[in-house]
């Protein structure tokens, strides 16, 4: 077939096979488009043949072949039109065959077409109209049969189809710019369909459409589309992220409204400078850059005066590269419509969407600097809801929040707005880092001093719950680190503060911190290297604070923790407040209402503190110790010496004859000495008791006491109190006052102990008998009290066949030391009894030592 003959009568040299498409047979049709197809596209005759004079004749049989029953018969008819489309000169008149029929196939609300391959190659060849025609005005009239096909394709089920209409869409917006306005509503919610699709690639695709019809659209498209941009900053895909901060950044750039909407556009930007993936961080600071510098060209005249005075980064600034200028006043401008939305959004249930918040915070603050002061109101109270939520990572951005707040905000207007939220923890922590921003020269004028005085109230520093004793312990830090020397003025405040968190710690790391505080103020307050000079300066404050009545204590009571501190760990600090410690003893050990368990808790305390006598009263004058030492011992430990009934009066008398043992010691040969940098040192020996006539007088009381007690239904007790008749023994020989009315009063209860069920008792009464028949006076008379000494060892000589082997040891040592008492009456009593025992060894030992003694 010549090309020619196609030419000149292209019906005629296409009818039989333009007669192929009326067959009934598929297979036939579709051989007749394939032939029609390679007549006029492919056969070489024809390549120079004029296609406007062949379309007419023959486009009615291809366009009704799109609604063929065959899916082959209708690609290879579509397959045809694009030829036709490629080659045709660029003319309206096709298109206006063509487009209809494509809306009929697949710009319907019903699918008519259900193939998906043949919805796409449909999509396809509107893609080549639309590009073929860009750089014409012939597809105005056909807006609305573009709006039908790339609404509903937009929409359909098969991916590659709505990726090929978001494309379409994207070159009508350009190729039909003036038209597409007045139609660019129909499109967004199409569109806006796919940004839930499961295929990130599907997403991606419609955020750039939606990039682009709010470019060439009204309004409408903006407002419909900014929400839902804002949650596709969520998408778990980095590529649909990325999209979105190079559409909104675009927007900013371009979008011709874009003045009217910043408040809406910078926090999704903003957003993005937070993203977990360096490349959308980088891509963002990148636009965010141009905006403010297109900003500032754009706005050249207004901003004229302040970039003449345009200052280099100030001085006190984070470590941060500074925004430019164009940056800065764009956020100052919009600040105020971003932070009240970022307080609503604080509250929502999403912990991801409030992590943006609190980033996007972050930005706003340091951008908008010294420009955020009128709203420091809803961006403190915005801090303060962030600083306790539930997610960690809200909170560290929260922390950095409120510390560019404190670097921007100067601190007479930040503190009235957090200072009647001090009882919260969360406004503490805000509080923190407020300070870690802020200069200490503005703080340290007013904000320094009613900060301590508001957390030294008692209210405030005795809360004994985990996050406030935290977050009180890292403010008086930040104050201490921020302010140094100047905390000097406030010293006794802040010890206040720590050293009851100290006392009264929730746990072992916040006492731990409480104690680093208090190091940080000893360096502070040039207080030496330990912590004497230190409580020395501030512990009175303590004690005299302690007002509550002691009845109503239990062991987490503030005021019995408070106590306890001072008596464990002020050492020779106490010296100077023995007038304000001595009450507050004898209040809560004294009366027999107080609760058994604080009683024991201080006694024990009391019971360290007299122990440690060389170093905590070394410092004290002798006539304060003298009276405090009257009040302990008269008023505190004898009456609780006094037998009473029950369980809970039977440890107290424990612990309060321990507490007298302690009192009681002798001093150690060799005495620790602490040589601490302040002069904290011990070079005289301490005595509680330094003379005859500051022990005599307790003796009398003492003596009758401890006879009862050695027969106290608790071993514990019992052995406490053979130790206290041991160190009064030995005390009262030193002091020249121990008489054998005392020695005789002692000793036979004692005795009856060598037969206690307790076999520490047993072995303790051994050695008190021994001590206290060493300790008898110099001019003791066996002869007259011949009767003592000789119960004395016939009572010993019948332990020494006792049947536990360690006790008869223990009890040849005593006679041994003690046979010098009377060593005749001892030889003649074992050689009387010598046939009775079956120990035959330990008593020929005795008779040998003795017979050496009598020589």
């Amino acid at each position: 077939m010549s090309h020619t003959k196609l030419q000149n009568n292209p019906k005629g040299a296409l009818e039989q096979h333009i007669t192929a498409l009326q067959s009934e047979s598929k297979v036939v049709r579709r051989n007749g488009l394939v032939k029609i197809n390679e007549e006029i596209f492919e056969n070489p005759l024809n390549k120079d043949c004029d296609l406007t004079i062949v379309f007419p004749e023959i486009y009615a049989h291809i366009l009704k072949s799109f609604s063929d029953v065959s899916e082959a018969c209708r690609d290879s008819a579509i397959l045809i039109m694009s030829n036709f489309i490629e080659r045709l000169p660029l003319n309206d008149y096709y298109l206006t065959y063509i487009l209809p029929v494509i809306v009929r196939r697949i710009g319907c609300p019903e699918i008519v077409e259900e193939s998906e391959e043949i919805r796409l190659v449909l999509i396809e060849l509107v893609h080549k109209i639309l590009q073929k025609y860009k750089g014409t005005h012939l597809l105005t009239p056909f807006i609305n049969d573009f709006t039908s096909i790339l609404t509903k394709t937009s929409t359909d089920p098969y991916p590659k189809v709505k990726l090929e209409a978001c494309e379409c869409i994207i070159l009508l917006t350009k190729v039909m710019q003036r038209d597409f306005h007045f139609q660019s509503e129909s499109y967004v919610k199409p569109i806006l369909s796919n940004f839930a699709h499961q295929h990130f690639r599907v997403r991606v695709a419609a955020v750039r459409a939606i990039g682009a019809i709010v470019l060439a659209g009204n309004v409408k498209c903006f407002e419909l589309s900014i929400t839902p941009m804002a949650e596709k900053l969520f998408d778990e895909n980095t590529q649909v992220r990325l999209q979105v901060t190079m559409e909104v950044g675009n927007w900013m750039l371009t979008y011709r409204d874009r003045y009217s909407f910043w408040h809406r556009m910078i926090p999704l930007l903003l957003t993005s400078l937070s993203d977990v993936m360096a490349d959308i961080r980088e891509a963002a600071s990148k636009l965010w850059n141009d905006i403010g510098l297109q900003y500032m060209d754009e706005n050249e005249e207004d901003l004229k005066k302040k970039t003449d005075f345009l200052k280099d980064t100030p001085t006190h600034y984070p470590d941060v590269k500074r925004p430019n200028l164009g940056c800065r006043i764009l956020v100052q401008s919009n600040i105020g419509k971003i932070v009240p939305a970022i307080g609503r959004e604080m509250d929502g249930w999403q912990a991801d969407a409030r992590l943006r918040c609190a980033q996007l915070l972050c930005w706003l603050v340091l951008c908008a600097e010294e420009g955020s002061t009128q709203h420091a109101n809803t961006i403190a109270r915005t801090l303060h809801r962030g600083a306790s939520d539930d997610d960690g990572r809200v909170v560290v951005e929260i922390e950095r929040a409120s510390e560019l707040f404190g670097y921007f905000i100067t601190p007479d207007t930040w503190w009235p707005l957090v200072e009647a939220e001090v009882d919260s923890w969360s406004a503490l922590l805000v509080i923190t880092n407020i300070l870690k921003g802020s200069r200490a020269e503005l703080v340290k004028e007013k904000v320094m001093h009613e900060l301590c005085k508001e957390l030294a109230d008692p209210d405030r520093c005795r809360v004994r719950k985990p996050k406030y004793q935290r977050n009180l312990l890292k403010v008086t830090e930040a104050l201490m680190d921020l302010c140094a020397d100047e905390c000097v003025a406030v010293a006794e405040r802040l010890f206040i503060i720590n050293f009851t968190v100290y006392a009264m710690p929730y746990d072992d790391n916040m006492q731990f911190m409480a104690l680093s505080n208090l190091d940080k103020l000893r360096y502070i307050e040039k207080c030496g290297r330990t912590f004497t000079s230190l409580y020395e300066k501030h512990i009175g404050h303590v004690l005299a604070d302690i007002n509550s009545d002691a009845v109503t204590w239990s062991l987490l009571t503030p005021d019995r923790c408070l106590l306890e501190c001072v008596l464990l760990h002020a050492g020779s600090a106490m010296g100077g407040q023995l007038h304000l410690i001595a009450p507050l003893l004898k209040e809560c050990l004294a009366p027999p209402k107080v609760d058994p368990e604080v009683k024991l808790k201080v006694f024990t305390a009391l019971s360290t503190v007299l122990l440690n006598q060389q170093t905590n009263f070394k410092k004290c004058e002798p006539d304060k110790l003298e009276a405090f030492l009257k009040i302990v011992i008269d008023e505190v430990i004898l009456p609780n010496l006094i037998w009473s009934p029950g369980r809970t009066a039977e440890a107290i008398r424990t612990a309060a004859v321990a507490c007298l043992c302690s009192a009681l010691q002798d001093n150690p040969e060799e005495i620790a000495v602490e040589t601490g940098g302040d002069g904290d040192t011990c070079d005289k020996e301490m005595n509680l008791f330094p003379s005859k006539e500051s022990l005599e007088p307790f003796l009398d009381q003492m003596v009758p006491l401890l006879v009862g007690l050695v027969d106290d239904n608790s071993a514990l007790t019992r052995q406490h109190t053979l130790r206290a008749i041991c160190c009064l023994a030995t005390l009262a020989r030193q002091r020249g006052c121990f008489t054998v009315e005392i020695l005789h009063k002692l000793y036979f209860v004692v005795l009856k102990r060598l037969d206690d069920s307790s076999d520490k008792v047993r072995s303790f009464a051994v050695h008190t008998v021994c001590t206290l028949f060493k300790c008898r006076p110099h001019a003791y008379d066996t002869t007259v009290f011949g009767a003592h000494v000789d119960a004395l060892y016939s009572a010993m000589l019948v332990h020494l066949d006792d049947a536990d082997e360690a006790f008869r040891k223990e009890m040849l040592d005593a006679l041994l030391t003690l046979s010098d008492v009377e060593p005749r009456l001892l030889m003649k009593k074992v050689k009387a009894n010598i046939h009775l025992y079956r120990n035959k060894a330990a008593y020929e030992r005795l008779s040998s030592h003795i017979e050496k003694l009598t020589i």
